[in-house]
């Protein structure tokens, strides 16, 4: 099953980065890649500890995160005293949660299962809230980000209610692959939200860089892909492949900014060589998300 944890944490990892790397100067980008990325984390760390009981209390703190997250992704969403609910969000919320989240990681239960409660009900309210202002997306592109992000939420919240109460419908790595499923169609809706907001063509861009990092994805997690069949599911060897996986896709999803890193150390004594190269990076980049094709 180490497959379709490896499976889960890609996308996760991906769309997370994915997001991150579109503007990371946006707020509500920011807080739905911390959801995806805490959620890829989560993945490893469940894999790695598999079911020794200590883990009980972190696996609730890890699950609850990506939840946490995208309600405050959902606060931003919000069209009318968006401030004034989003400062409490991160002054009330965020403090309780981190408060419960230290003794539940510790082992006591009865703070995760309450932390698990509240989560669960800030994102169901805030997803509510969020759907009741904005009627208007019935009428244009956001329709279907509408429906991604309800959909999306709802599942959310019954798959971590299900690991929450520890109900065995489906194997353990099932279920963290179904909420990494969960995850994905929440963080596509903001993909959508994010380029309609921009003006922007999303399929191709997207398309792209996912074409792009599972395939290198597959060519250096395969070998250590390999190596695990080889030598059996050591930590080590496991460690090696997610990191294997994660590495390929950063490098691919980072490009960019990796470039630009690489860029300025390399070319330091010639400024105007490393503007040039960013304006044609930019430009190749702007042909994926442009609305109106190359003739633009």
């Amino acid at each position: 099953m180490v497959w379709v944890s490896a499976a889960a944490f890609g996308a996760a990892w991906w769309l997370g980065l994915y997001l991150l790397a579109r503007d990371p100067r946006k707020l509500l980008l920011r807080r739905a890649a911390t959801g995806l990325l805490a959620f890829a984390v989560a993945v490893v760390a469940d894999r790695m500890a598999g079911a020794d009981p200590w883990f009980d209390g972190v696996r609730i703190v890890l699950v609850c995160a990506p939840v946490l997250a995208f309600s405050g992704v959902f606060v931003r969403l919000l069209p009318a005293g968006v401030e004034r609910v989003d400062r409490w969000w991160r002054a009330g919320l965020l403090p309780l949660c981190a408060l419960l989240a230290l003794p539940a990681a510790g082992g006591f239960l009865p703070a995760g299962y309450l932390l698990g409660a509240i989560t669960l009900l800030a994102l169901l309210g805030t997803m509510l809230g969020m759907l009741g202002q904005h009627a208007e997306w019935a009428e244009d592109a956001r329709r279907s980000a509408a429906g991604l992000l309800t959909v999306g939420a709802l599942l959310l919240g019954l798959s971590s209610a299900l690991i929450l109460l520890g109900l065995n419908v489906l194997p353990r790595t099932a279920m963290l692959s179904v909420t990494a499923a969960d995850l994905v169609v929440l963080g596509l809706g903001i993909a959508v939200l994010d380029a309609y907001d921009e003006g922007e063509e999303l399929r191709a861009d997207m398309t792209h860089s996912l074409v792009l990092s599972a395939a290198t994805a597959a060519v250096f997690g395969g070998q250590a892909a390999l190596t695990l069949t080889l030598a059996g599911e050591r930590p080590a060897l496991v460690a090696l492949f997610f990191g294997a996986i994660a590495a390929a896709i950063g490098l691919q999803v980072l490009n960019g900014p990796l470039h630009a890193g690489a860029d300025r150390v390399a070319f330091a004594s010639d400024p105007q060589l490393c503007a040039a190269r960013v304006e044609l990076r930019s430009a190749t980049e702007a042909l994926l998300r442009n609305k109106g094709g190359v003739n633009d």
